[in-house]
């Protein structure tokens, strides 16, 4: 069951995207994040709904820091650092492993129009992990990796943003990778000068030659799912502003099904 396993830390560790307008030069934005998900069921090859045997279940808590900094006007430096406690218990076995997952960091680039009010944005990270699959559950691939995503930001009304993004991802310390392909739709509103709402759409497709659901690999390598997200947050000073977070994996392929939460603040430093 350790595919399962990871996937759904795989679905845990992926990141919000919210308007993405360029820090500015100098500024930084910082935002901790603590995520809960819960995982009884999943999709199997097919898509079809399995539950895990009775009891049989999935847990995590994970504490995440992404920050993002102006280097210039047009060019952001960006990072994300994941720690996350892990609780799986399978056939009457519980296992539990905590550490810092994986790692991403790298910069973002700023195409804007003459408007100043819609960017287009390209991305490059590199994926590092500090730890070594050596018990289970595993924390992730144990792989480094490289991501390159771009996405289109603009305002379609007052008081609205929409954010449409693609991203590739290339896992590199193995011959089968995988390769995963992701897209994420945001849109988000204001309302009453301090108040925000969010919705998200996002979906991953990992593909591989290894396509084994059940077995004594690292990790399942071969799956997709969709993800839908709704988010609040309120400002509540010049700098911050905190969020509640749900999501809800709505279809898959070798994926697992779960419930999560989140919480998180972002803080924009001067």
């Amino acid at each position: 069951m350790r595919s399962i396993l990871l996937f759904c830390f795989l679905l845990v560790c992926s990141t919000r995207l919210l308007a993405d307008w360029p820090i500015g030069k100098h500024r930084t934005t910082l935002i901790p994040t603590y995520t809960y998900f819960r995982s009884t069921k999943y999709y199997d090859s097919t898509g079809k709904v399995i539950s895990f045997y009775n009891g049989d279940r999935f847990l995590s808590n994970t504490f995440s820091v992404y920050l993002a900094h102006g280097v210039t006007r047009r060019l952001d430096f960006i990072a994300n650092v994941p720690l996350t406690f892990v609780s799986s218990s399978f056939s009457g076995k519980v296992s539990t492993r905590s550490g810092i997952a994986d790692c991403m960091a790298g910069i973002a680039y700023h195409f804007p129009f003459k408007d100043l009010k819609s960017f287009i944005t390209t991305k490059a990270l590199f994926i590092f992990a500090p730890y070594k699959n050596t018990t289970e559950p595993y924390l992730g691939y144990g792989s480094k990796g490289l991501q390159f995503a771009a996405n289109y930001s603009f305002n379609p009304a007052p008081n609205t943003f929409l954010v449409t993004e693609a991203t590739y991802t290339r896992y590199l310390d193995d011959p089968t990778g995988p390769e995963q392909f992701g897209y994420n739709i945001t849109a988000g509103t204001t309302f009453s000068d301090y108040d925000y709402l969010t919705l998200a759409i996002s979906g991953v497709t990992s593909k591989s030659a290894d396509k084994s659901f059940y077995s004594n690999l690292t990790s399942i390598k071969d799956f997709n799912y969709g993800k839908i997200s709704l988010a609040y947050g309120r400002k509540i000073s010049r700098i911050a502003t905190p969020y509640i977070q749900g999501f809800y994996t709505f279809y898959g392929k070798n994926a697992g099904i779960g419930l999560g939460l989140s919480a998180f603040v972002i803080f924009k430093l001067p």
